[in-house]
């Protein structure tokens, strides 16, 4: 299952709510500050100050891998910073790993300390749910989250990765394709707020023949009759339901119980349920 929108995430794009711009300042041989804490959506800014530099995702000197495509979200960024590209920026995926270094790969500057780190962490009052790797399982094994939730994989052993798509089958869809290793110990994930609800399945790529998978059940915050999710069931929700009185099929929320009618039935659990 994919989102319905802020879709392109590997490409660089992230759903903006609450987002901040963090900037980074090139001095000399030095990015300042050297480490800065952001979350998904904000907005990372290098400018340039003197001399001929970039910045590239990766430790060591050495450019991070997409091990041969199966990351495609590695390397996260690779952006010239010069004279003639004096501001580099770089949005944070909605998924991305919890530490993110970088460095400077023209000539020698990685080798005489050109180098930083960004360290993602769930926004401000996101509710965040933990699932650990333990060995070839991760836990709880089916996890329950909301639009709008931080879901943060925890690396513990081996070498593991977070790839979503087809379990069945073991192929991704490259919406999260990330490593989950002793470098990059944590995956973090900021459910978008129109992700649909529904389960997203996710699996280790160098594992899912051994069943190293995993489910998020993506759920509606609200409870079902409040249709308009504004945390009351009220006239607003009561007007939504008699519109769709009748036949209804595919998509409907006033048709709480399913069976393709929104009729008294559903009218009475609404009422049954009426906060203001």
């Amino acid at each position: 299952m994919k989102p319905l929108a802020c879709s392109l995430v590997l490409a660089g794009l992230a759903c903006a709510a609450n987002a901040e711009t963090i900037t980074i300042t090139q001095v000399g041989l030095s990015y300042s500050p050297a480490s800065v804490t952001v979350s998904p959506g904000d907005v990372v800014r290098w400018v340039h100050t003197g001399g001929f530099h970039d910045v590239v995702h990766g430790r060591g000197c050495f450019e991070e891998s997409s091990d041969g495509g199966i990351l495609a979200g590695h390397p996260f960024f690779d952006l010239p910073l010069t004279g003639s590209n004096p501001v580099a920026e770089w949005t944070v995926p909605d998924a991305a790993n919890g530490r993110i270094p970088y460095f400077c790969s023209v000539g020698q500057h990685c080798e005489a300390g050109m180098v930083g780190e960004l360290r993602v962490v769930p926004r401000a009052g996101s509710n965040v749910v933990v699932i650990e790797q333990q060995g070839l399982d991760y836990i709880p094994l089916n996890a329950v989250a909301s639009p709008g939730d931080t879901v943060v994989w925890n690396w513990n052993n081996g070498g593991h990765s977070v790839h979503t798509g087809d379990v069945d089958n073991c192929i991704n869809d490259d919406y999260i394709a990330l490593p989950l290793d002793q470098d990059d110990d944590q995956v973090i994930w900021q459910i978008p707020e129109d992700y649909p609800t529904g389960t997203q399945e996710y699996f280790c790529i160098y594992h899912c023949f051994l069943q190293h998978v995993g489910t998020v059940e993506i759920v509606n915050p609200c409870g079902p009759t409040d249709i308009n999710c504004d945390g009351s069931v009220n006239g607003a929700d009561l007007a939504v339901l008699l519109a769709a009185w009748g036949f209804c099929s595919g998509d409907c929320p006033p048709d709480f119980n399913g069976d393709g009618l929104v009729n008294g039935v559903d009218l009475a659990q609404l009422l049954g349920t009426w906060t203001s």
